[in-house]
């Protein structure tokens, strides 16, 4: 019995430790990129590229290694926090925290006010840093006091929700998932990836500690990847989504 038990226990020893040294892939890519204040992100209208908002420097088209293809042609400061597609009308939607709006990007590099959020006791610089299409609906994420997320319905151009997330530090950023229907969002206080329902309650949670400051994201669920954006360094991240 003796010699069983130490030929278990030498067998378990093994084990673990062959376990331990076995190379694992990497859960996530870092990319260098030429953005400073690295802010949003969201797929180009066919996917092929990543659009960009710096809160400082305006808007770019990046390949998905971090290179800019293209920097587009706007010349207006704005403080842009958020960038979004909307696949039924083929334009960008764009979220400017100083002004507390979300705003569509037109094909001449104007923009028109689709609403201006007000958040009572909010604070400067403190505002809005998510937007989202999905489904005639925008989701909006205000980052703090409150962590708020808000629903506004394009057809009828009101609000239609608007609930604090207790869980979430800062709000940071948000993505429509149309594959099932459901919210990321990324919190760059707490360091986490957020997966939830539409109305905000978490499915499940995933560490991207490895993001100085996550800011910036969109998910392919197809090719289980998120892509995040640091808003400190400007990198991009390509993460496997483990949740």
């Amino acid at each position: 019995m003796f010699l069983f038990t130490l030929s278990m226990l030498i067998s378990s020893c093994v084990k673990d430790i062959g376990t331990d040294i076995k190379p694992t892939e990497k859960d996530y890519e870092e990319f260098p990129t030429a953005v400073s204040g690295l802010s949003g992100l969201c797929f180009s209208a066919d996917s092929s590229t990543l659009m960009a908002v710096s809160d400082k420097y305006g808007i770019y088209e990046l390949n998905f290694d971090g290179t800019t293809k293209r920097k587009l042609d706007y010349n207006v400061g704005n403080d842009f926090e958020a960038i979004a597609f909307n696949y039924k009308t083929k334009t960008y939607i764009l979220a400017d925290e100083t002004n507390m709006t979300v705003s569509t990007l037109n094909s001449d590099m104007t923009l028109t006010q689709i609403t201006k959020v007000i958040v009572d006791g909010g604070i400067s610089n403190k505002g809005l840093e998510g937007t989202t299409y999905g489904e005639d609906t925008l989701y909006i994420c205000n980052q703090e006091a409150p962590t708020a997320l808000i629903k506004y319905d394009l057809k009828s151009k009101t609000e239609m929700s608007r609930k604090t997330l207790s869980f979430a530090g800062y709000l940071s950023d948000i993505c429509y998932d149309r594959s099932d229907k459901t919210l990321w969002i990324c919190d760059s206080l707490q360091k986490k990836l957020y997966h939830c329902t539409l109305n905000g309650s978490v499915i499940a949670e995933q560490s991207i500690d490895f993001v100085a400051k996550a800011e910036a994201l969109v998910i392919d669920r197809k090719k289980n990847t998120g892509w995040i954006g640091c808003d400190l360094s400007g990198n991009l991240y390509k993460v496997k989504l483990k949740i």
